[in-house]
């Protein structure tokens, strides 16, 4: 008999982000949403059957619009993939959109026919809506609680506690929880530990997985052969034997080793493009600085060039010393025209806005910034 491979061999990440299960308040929420989930996990081949043809559509939107695959499980969450749900705050949809936030991401409300209610539609909204709030908060965790609790809520707990931190930020109950939700969800579906039931039940037919998922799609009506192929990721299967222990001391087990296999090197986050210091401002909220591209880049439909300035200004100084740097625009050299753009400065072993500051800032200075 064949060993079985060790569980928890990738720490629980959220879009890049590490979760740092090493504390012990996020390990034991860690570990109650997934005993939440344990009625879930004993339907899964159910459940991934049915969240097939939703991912086949989804997963092309997410990345054509650059938004992380992690995303695509917020609707399940949200809507449990039922079209007209509508929650007791009134919002409708896949997505769980309120009426001004769907009028404001393009949406057509009318009697009879609310794009909330349409999965492409909707899904463009949502990410066109995701977008802003990653523009405004810089990391995709604060993304998900303002998702469910609102860009203000969030923006005056950051001014309130002075860093971006989601996992140490306490939020109301329901914010507090909503992204272990979303993350023992992800668990259920990739990891081998739940490949409990029937293995091949997911898709019906043989041959290439997404293939088979866009079939599905294709036969329920939300995907036409006239319709651009897609690039997407089907959701994972796994050929483990069903572990013959109960659902809560696989749960158990998964999280002691998630909890044990802390990586042995810090993470290296990258982002879309580097840059060096040219001219320090002061560290204080408000004051200008400048930087010199280091990569081509586009943004918007705008080409910039290695070597085109970027200016920033500084949004926050948290008590941490972590400093807060927004790109606002670029100019060439060579043209002297402004392009507006927002990029925002990251902790490249994080991945989060908010970059330690050197004691002594000086010119060529290299930082990571993410659109």
């Amino acid at each position: 008999m064949q060993p079985r491979p060790a569980l928890g061999l990738v720490r629980p990440h959220f879009c890049g982000e590490i979760v740092p299960t090493q504390q012990a308040d996020v390990s034991a929420k860690l570990a109650i949403a997934l005993a939440g989930s344990s009625g879930y996990a004993r339907h899964l081949s159910a459940l991934k059957a049915r969240s097939a043809p939703f991912f086949a559509v989804i997963e092309p939107i997410l990345k054509k619009h650059s938004i992380p695959n992690d995303f695509k499980y917020l609707p399940l969450i949200e809507s449990a993939w039922q079209a007209n749900a509508v929650s007791s705050a009134g919002a409708v949809g896949y997505w769980q959109f309120m009426d001004q936030t769907a009028l404001d991401m393009g949406l057509r409300i009318d009697p009879g026919n609310d794009d909330r209610t349409d999965l492409r539609k909707s899904t463009e909204a949502a990410c066109k809506y995701l977008k802003f709030l990653y523009r405004k908060l810089g990391s995709w965790t604060l993304v998900a609680a303002a998702y469910n609790g609102g860009v203000g809520m969030v923006e005056r707990k950051i001014t309130r506690v002075g860093h971006r931190d989601y996992y140490s930020m306490t939020m109301n109950a329901e914010t507090g929880y909503y992204l272990y939700r979303i993350l023992a969800m992800k668990e259920l579906f990739t990891n081998p530990a739940y490949g409990l039931g029937n293995q091949g039940l997911l898709l019906a037919s043989a041959g290439n997985p997404y293939d088979a998922e866009r079939e599905q799609a294709r036969r329920m009506g939300w995907l036409r052969d006239s319709d651009p192929e897609p690039v997407g990721t089907p959701i994972e299967t796994s050929d483990i034997a069903p572990p013959s222990r109960s659902e809560a001391l696989v749960m158990d087990s998964v999280l002691a080793q998630l909890l044990k296999d802390k990586p042995a090197t810090t993470p290296v986050f990258l982002g879309d493009v580097s840059a060096k210091l040219v001219r320090a401002g002061q560290r204080k909220i408000g004051q200008s600085w400048a930087f010199s591209l280091l990569d081509d880049i586009t943004v918007d439909g705008d080409e910039l060039k290695a070597g085109d300035l970027l200016y920033a200004v500084v949004d926050d100084i948290d008590a941490r010393g972590n400093l807060f740097l927004r790109a606002t625009k670029a100019i060439s050299p060579a043209t002297r025209q402004p392009i507006p753009l927002v990029l925002t400065a990251i902790n490249p072993s994080t991945g989060l806005a908010g970059i330690p500051c050197p004691k002594v800032v000086k010119p060529g200075w290299v930082v990571q910034w993410k659109l």
